[in-house]
């Protein structure tokens, strides 16, 4: 592996925090480009696609989509603009607050999201004949179970600040 920002990779590496977290984001960025090789055909992106799936869930706010996959409200909105100029998703109004919009689905978003899907399904089928589902359920297991200890420890420090 070779982290190009690492001053001392060797130090870095042999500590497991710091090795778990290199590796995260090398993990990361590899999904986001496979993201973007797997949506570009189709005209979209894996912004676009990380949107729209939400969307594809039922209709929620930018802010709750932002808030669960850890991103910018800002970013997601200027992502979710985009679907809806596009006439992928289309703005509601939120039945339980005035100034708030929700982002719902349209029949052309979910034609386009399953399209996305199918040629995911495709490329996850070849990474399974390399990685057994038995490691990818263990490994999905233990980030879950990290999230949770890194969400608790954010709770706990947010309570710490004056």
């Amino acid at each position: 592996m070779y982290y190009p920002w690492s001053m001392d990779l060797e130090r870095e590496l042999a500590d497991p925090a710091s090795r778990f977290a290199l590796s995260v984001f090398q993990l990361h960025g590899l999904l986001m480009r496979n993201g973007e090789r797997i949506t570009r055909s189709l005209g979209q992106s894996s912004a676009k696609w990380q949107v729209l799936g939400r969307a594809g869930h039922g209709p929620q706010s930018v802010a709750q989509m932002a808030r669960d996959m850890g991103l910018a409200r800002q970013s997601v909105q200027r992502v979710a603009d985009t679907l809806e100029q596009n006439g992928l998703v289309a703005f509601r109004d939120s039945p339980t607050d005035q100034r708030t919009f929700l982002v719902e689905i349209t029949d052309q978003g979910r034609g386009v999201l399953s399209k996305i899907y199918e040629k995911n399904r495709a490329w996850a089928q070849r990474l399974l004949q390399k990685v057994p589902p038995e490691t990818l359920t263990e490994t999905s297991s233990g980030l879950e179970r990290l999230a949770r200890v890194l969400e608790e420890l954010e709770k706990e420090e947010e309570q710490q600040q004056p």
